[in-house]
């Protein structure tokens, strides 16, 4: 989700976001203000008693060949991943994905507020393997998350540090049909950033862990998935903002009846993102991320933020 950059009258510069900081990237910045009234970010924390409403569509398109793990990892958005079963074996795959996210968010306290994302999948998939090729297609409910973000650190001017820990409620674990495992993955991390106008610098670094679970009979732990994603926002006016970054990922081999199974895997995206502020209470964004290395395609995301003020 794009993070909205505002300007306010006669407020100092203050830096809200649910992402953190990248000094590195000051190299490629002066960070001159180009107008007069100083730059503000929305809050990270939803305010204590409001709710927010999100709605997410996703395309993830992948051309593979020989895949050996068991799972794929799908950014539906701001490093929300969904894990795909795929069929062990298949020299060849083409998949189209579309992914359709509901999501909310409530305040606690000035610093924490709770959150959930229910996601539900359709997939177009060809594959081939040794005997000829194949394909099918198949609607799912994917995976329901609750999660809490709590803002440990704020300077009230220029940044702050938020943490996310979050746990798969309900998890999909079969490529076609429904059979669900639960509470066997969860994802915990940090967020900062650094506001400097008329930019704000980021980083987002988390773990995406999974336990043991059953899978048409055999004991499957599927690998885990380390991200890193330094970003950075520009406010172009105050209804647009456009982002850049970068999205490492780092994924461990799969194990399967206590026997280790694929290879460790690293890979490396580009993202893309502009958000628009039709309103004070609605936000619409857009972001597309494509492979620097790896074959795993691109995707591509548009997202609506409601927020209900009391």
């Amino acid at each position: 989700m794009i993070v909205m950059l505002r300007r306010k009258g006669n407020s100092k510069f203050v830096g809200k976001n649910s992402v953190t900081f990248l000094i590195l990237l000051l190299h490629f910045f002066s960070a001159k203000s180009f107008a007069a009234l100083p730059l503000t970010v929305e809050d990270l924390i939803t305010k204590n008693d409001e709710f927010q409403l999100s709605f997410n569509v996703g395309y993830a398109n992948a051309d593979r060949s020989n895949v050996s793990a068991l799972y794929d990892d799908i950014d539906t958005g701001n490093n929300n991943f969904i894990r795909l079963p795929v069929a062990v074996g298949e020299q060849r795959k083409n998949s189209d994905i579309y992914t359709f996210t509901l999501g909310g968010r409530y305040g606690l306290s000035k610093r924490t507020e709770i959150y959930s994302r229910l996601t539900a999948i359709a997939n177009d998939t060809r594959f081939y393997v040794a005997d000829g090729s194949n394909s099918f297609k198949s609607k799912q409910l994917n995976q329901l998350i609750l999660g809490f973000n709590f803002q440990f650190y704020d300077d009230a001017y220029n940044s702050a540090i938020l943490s996310f820990t979050e746990l798969t409620l309900v998890e999909n674990t079969v490529i076609d049909g429904s059979k669900y495992a639960y509470l066997k993955a969860g994802k915990f991390g940090l967020t900062t950033h650094r506001a400097i106008d008329p930019v704000v610098l980021s980083l987002t670094a988390g773990l995406s862990h999974s336990w043991l679970r059953k899978v048409n009979g055999k004991k499957i732990n599927p690998g885990d998935l380390l991200f890193i994603n330094p970003s950075i926002r520009f406010a172009v006016n105050d209804l647009v903002t456009l982002t850049g970054g970068v999205q490492l990922n780092f994924r461990t081999r799969d194990i399967i009846e206590d026997e280790w199974m694929g290879i460790r895997t690293s890979q490396t995206d580009l993202e893309f993102g502009i958000g628009y502020a039709s309103s004070e209470n609605l936000k619409i964004s857009l972001m597309i991320t494509s492979d620097i290395s790896g074959d795993s395609g691109a995707e591509a995301n548009i997202g609506w933020r409601y927020k209900f003020i009391n």
